[in-house]
């Protein structure tokens, strides 16, 4: 593993970037957030360019503590087709380098130059990457090199933006393990907060500690976070989209909600969403999540396991329904979110039969008339905007007011989805 040569490209902040790209006269060189309205609550910053960062905004602040920050700050609202479509350029930039790319998220990949010409001067070709980004497409990045993805990630979050830093087994007791362990990717924060009840303050207080220790307190997470932390990371890149492991969506509420009835409506555009997608990618899955964020912008989250495999939106919703009004809290709600996890091929798959499918009168069993119809749907929408078909349930409530987000990866090439 030691010859592997991986870069990791991480486009600097991306959506900002995208706008000076396009309009270097207005944004290039100033402080600009992406933000959404504040006028229907969606007042978050999304991303900042740096010279925003430098006066103090960061994302997800709101829009007027930005403001307050940095009065002469410059917002523009998201626009995820110019994102999508700068995203693929730079991809195809990074393939003309080497063919093996995986592709992570929308502003950042991996690319394995082990094979290319070359490959030995790794930082060389990441200089070439770097300069050709940004001389073809006036987008900045940063760019990690290392001997496998895990150093690679960690090494372009060390200089930005345009910067490129190089770990080897070396320099990592230099470089990343005096690093705290929060900054460790892979180590979120209720890991950080139970490793750091251990006295694990840092990457390198990881790296040495008992993996017996590590396993009582992380479980099977252990051994693999221990290793990383001392730069052994196996895995291969997947040049091959991969199906997702999780598909969701979230809504933040034009007005908050204090009860479930006043968002079922929105509950069942949710669920028929993430449905949709679920038959994108032919899939489904038996556990449900519901997310609830109050006004406070607390957030929790909650799941259950179903007896069967969750398939259609009508599945979907009443398994939603029942987890939504079994936690609803006492704060109104100001965001709601339903996910599906634990994804599976629908092929192959065993599926729950009702009675009524046993009888002669079927011609067919209920779950093959449901997905006939579900799919005519699908083309509908794709032919027409998403908005042409609308399940009668979903027409209620705060429906027209609210701002949806997926919570996968989209694919590339769909412009139809909103990411």
């Amino acid at each position: 593993m030691s010859q592997r040569q991986i870069l990791h490209i991480d486009m600097n902040a991306f959506y900002a970037s995208c706008h000076a790209a396009v309009d270097p006269a207005r944004y290039a060189g100033k402080p600009v957030a992406v933000a959404g309205d504040p006028a229907t609550r969606h007042g978050i910053v999304v991303t900042a360019s740096y010279e925003a960062r430098a006066r103090g905004v960061k994302p997800p602040m709101p829009v007027h503590q930005a403001l307050a920050r940095c009065p002469e700050l410059v917002l523009v609202r998201p626009d995820f087709r110019l994102y999508r479509a700068y995203a693929r350029k730079v991809f195809a930039i990074v393939r003309e380098f080497t063919p093996d790319v995986e592709i992570t998220s929308i502003d950042e990949c991996y690319a394995d130059v082990t094979r290319v010409p070359g490959g030995d001067q790794s930082v060389e070709l990441a200089r070439a990457i770097q300069a050709r980004l940004l001389e073809s497409l006036r987008l900045p990045s940063s760019i990690g090199v290392a001997p496998n993805k895990f150093l690679a990630k960690m090494a372009s979050d060390m200089k930005k933006p345009m910067g490129i830093t190089e770990l080897r087994a070396d320099n990592i007791r230099s470089l990343l393990w005096p690093l705290p362990i929060e900054h460790m990717h892979g180590v979120g924060p209720s890991t950080a907060k139970r490793l750091r009840r251990l006295g694990i303050v840092t990457i390198g207080d990881l790296a040495v500690q008992s993996l017996d220790v590590l396993a009582r307190a992380l479980g099977p997470r252990a051994a693999e976070l221990k290793a990383r932390a001392n730069g052994i990371d196996p895995r291969p890149l997947e040049t091959q989209p991969q199906p997702p492991k999780s598909v969701g969506h979230s809504m933040t509420l034009a007005k908050d909600a204090r009860t479930f009835a006043e968002v079922e409506g929105v509950v069942m555009d949710l669920c028929d969403r993430v449905a949709s997608r679920m038959r994108h990618y032919s899939l489904m899955g038996r556990v449900v999540a519901v997310t609830l964020r109050d006004r406070r912008m607390r957030t929790s989250r909650h799941q259950d396991t179903m007896p069967t495999y969750v398939r259609h939106t009508g599945e979907l919703f009443q398994a939603a329904r029942a987890l939504f009004q079994r936690i609803w809290p006492s704060e109104p709600v100001r965001l709601i979110g339903v996910s599906v996890e634990g994804l599976v091929p629908r092929d192959g798959q065993g599926v729950q039969l009702h009675l009524w499918d046993a009888a002669p009168i079927a011609a067919e069993p209920r779950d093959a008339r449901l997905e006939k119809l579900e799919r005519a749907i699908d083309e509908v929408r794709a032919k027409f905007g998403p908005s042409a078909i609308r399940l009668g349930r979903s027409l209620s409530g705060q429906q027209d007011d609210v701002h949806a987000r997926g919570t996968s990866l989209e694919r590339l090439d769909d412009e139809e989805e909103t990411p």
